[in-house]
């Protein structure tokens, strides 16, 4: 901002300095309109003006030549001055567009804000949480609608080079999270929270390994913490609900081979996709009722650099403290995720001109494998097994993912398990042996694709089909304030289908069916389906 007020400041004193210039050629042009000129008998008295010896009716005597000139001369100046300070309040206008435009995100030379606000409203059924007392079932709980405020999120960016960077999100949570006091029972909190935060020594673009530590979501699957990133659905794939693991961590990260250094692609006009639906009928019935938009210049596209090819062979390795809860002997920084995976692209060696209509080019694709110590550290497992972790232990867990995309298509599948059973006894004395796992699959299309659409779903309309299950996660009872309830357990599948438009660049607004149903009574559920409508608003900036 310092140059922009330095700008301002010399726009008002050029402002200052014309105004005096101006008042002082007013000042001499009225002072040499005022003086007696040679012939002037204007100082004369009034009879003899207009004696009839004299003439019948005086006429103005004509005005001589440097009085002429020097009138020209002032009306030149005087648009010359008008224009000069025209341009220079266009130039200071300019400056500000293009201070304003450079900055953008950006709050100072290292750090940038970004983030987003959503807004959800649904209809939902939930499995019923009483049981017998014998055995947990029960039916489908009543119908619910909540308005609520969903995901609040500032993401904060730091690049002090390209070989130091970081990142800290701070997110809202609307009071869902509940807290234990000290009688017992629970307590909601409406509160800002840290939910991610990292720092990367080192860039993978110019060496094969880097340095990461920080407090994120590790590396099993297709989760990253981030889920509107990961899926298109507005309910949260099994897989991601179950295995999400979020800790404090440090390692380190590979990718092979590094890319050989050489001019970077030239910049591109990518042409957007365009809304088809929701706005375009809002500016229909905008126009009927007689609004009329202000017709201006339309800005041209800003051609944008493609993306570098990323080293195709990479992967991580994370070491963090795991919870002291799974055993007394739990105090050493032992537990850790690994990861390796294979990425890579390509346009079947046509330019993107040629593949307007095509199915299948240009294409992307990304697979992985991932490791983890122990699957019970996931935040779902950890607290829906809390009173049997002694019992149950570490537990370890392999992930296997798949993304891609082709054409206007992009597809997801995945499968995250745990590697042994888990053995312990519940609270009605029933022995368990569980072996968690889940998988997904999902399938979107982008209307009004282009071969330059780099992310499917990420503007214009979409569809987005995802099913999703999960084994062995009927769950197990556990005394809550004394009383025996179902606890650790999800639907035995999910499906969820989902249609969005981006109405505006950051303004987006999606629909969703989803159908549960739970395991059947005889493998520990209810045995029913339960449906759910979804909306949601979300604000990009």
């Amino acid at each position: 901002m310092t140059r922009l007020q330095r700008a301002l400041r010399e726009m008002q004193e050029q402002n200052r300095e014309l105004a005096r210039r101006l008042d002082t050629l007013e000042s001499a042009a009225a002072a040499q309109r005022t003086a007696p000129k040679v012939g002037d008998t204007s100082h004369e008295p009034s009879a003899a003006r207009w004696s009839p010896t004299v003439r019948s009716r005086r006429t103005p005597a004509p005005k001589d030549t440097w009085e002429i000139e020097t009138e020209r001369s002032l009306d030149v100046r005087v648009k010359d001055l008008e224009v000069g300070q025209g341009a220079q309040e266009h130039a200071t206008r300019q400056i500000i567009q293009d201070t304003l435009a450079k900055n953008g995100p950006k709050i100072n030379s290292l750090l940038s804000l970004s983030g987003v606000l959503e807004f959800n409203l649904s209809q939902s059924r939930d499995f019923a949480p009483e049981i017998n007392a014998l055995y947990p079932f029960g039916r489908p709980g009543a119908a619910k609608d909540t308005l609520v405020l969903g995901t609040v999120e500032l993401d904060f960016d730091i690049k002090a080079s390209d070989w130091l960077t970081g990142a800290v999100v701070v997110s809202y949570d609307n009071g869902s999270t509940k807290f234990l006091t000290a009688t017992g029972t629970s307590a909601s909190v409406d509160r800002f929270s840290l939910d991610r935060a990292h720092v990367t020594v080192g860039d993978l673009m110019q060496f094969p390994i880097a340095a990461r530590f920080g407090f994120e979501v590790q590396h099993f699957g297709t989760s990253t913490g981030v889920a509107r990133l990961d899926t298109l659905s507005l309910t949260t794939p099994l897989t991601t609900a179950v295995f999400e693991n979020r800790q404090t961590a440090g390692g380190l990260e590979f990718a092979l081979p590094t890319p050989p250094r050489g001019p970077l692609p030239a910049p591109v006009v990518e042409p957007p996709v365009q809304p088809l639906f929701l706005a375009p009928l809002v500016k229909h019935m905008a126009g009927r009722l007689g609004y009329i938009p202000v017709a201006g210049p339309v800005a041209p596209l800003t051609p944008v650099r493609p993306l570098a090819d990323l080293p195709p062979l990479y992967g991580s390795f994370m070491l963090y403290k795991g919870s002291e809860e799974f055993g007394a002997d739990r105090t050493r920084i032992q537990d850790f995720n690994a990861s390796v995976g294979f990425r890579t692209r390509g346009h079947c060696g046509r330019p993107y001109e040629e593949l307007r209509s095509s199915l299948i080019c240009p294409w992307t694709f990304d697979a992985h494998v991932d490791y983890a110590s122990n699957v019970f550290e996931s935040k779902f497992l950890h607290t829906g097994y809390l009173p049997f972790l002694l019992q149950i232990g570490s537990i370890p867990g392999v992930a296997g993912s798949v993304k891609a995309s082709f054409g206007p298509f992009a597809v997801v599948g995945e499968v995250n398990s745990a590697m042994e059973d888990a053995v312990f006894v519940d609270a009605l004395g029933i022995p368990r042996n569980i072996r968690p796992a889940a998988w997904q699959a999902s399938l979107a299309y982008q209307f009004g694709w282009n071969p330059w659409v780099r992310e499917i779903g990420a503007q214009g309309d979409f569809i987005s089909v995802t099913y999703s299950g999960s084994y062995d996660l009927a769950g197990a009872v556990a005394l809550v304030n004394g009383l025996p309830n179902r606890v650790g357990f999800v639907p035995a599948t999910r499906l969820a289908v989902t249609v969005g438009e981006w109405v505006l660049p950051e303004l987006k607004v999606a629909a969703e069916y989803s159908a549960n149903w739970d395991y059947a009574e005889n493998r520990g559920g209810t045995g029913k389906l339960v449906h759910g409508i979804f909306g949601l608003i979300q604000f990009n900036f």
